[in-house]
């Protein structure tokens, strides 16, 4: 998932983001329809992984709500599709927000130590660990 999921999740993320530094404040949004492809094919990615994670050979051994939370992780990218789809930043950055907390449900439940998964670093996607 480290690998598959997040890169994905962050395309979608990263899309429309509101800043405020010691430089002050800026906006980031798709300006190019190219801009907007990426942002769709973040949504699309996250849809197709969500579906291979319900797969036996993934749900095996985890416990019995693992393809709900990768149904969850379908629904909301169909959400995200839409609103990649539509262009609009506003709808981008609160399907963001539901795509973030279905994320962080799972990890809750399948990987509650992040800390111990450090990034550029392989992990055993069964169990979430590193070698």
């Amino acid at each position: 998932m480290l690998l598959h999921v997040q890169p994905a999740a962050e395309t979608f993320w990263n899309a429309v983001q509101f800043i405020s530094d010691e430089n002050g404040s800026r906006e980031i949004v798709p300006q190019t329809a190219a801009e907007w492809q990426e942002v769709l094919e973040g949504a699309r990615a996250l849809k197709k992984y969500g579906a291979t994670l319900q797969e036996p050979e993934y749900a095996a051994g985890r416990g019995a709500d693992w393809k709900d939370y990768a149904k969850g992780l379908v629904d909301v990218a169909g959400q995200a599709e839409a609103a990649a789809q539509s262009h609009d930043p506003d709808k981008v950055l609160e399907v963001g927000g539901t795509l973030y907390n279905v994320c962080s449900a799972c990890h809750e439940v399948y990987m509650p130590n992040p800390v111990s998964v450090a990034p550029g670093i392989p992990t055993d996607e069964s169990t979430g660990t590193q070698p």
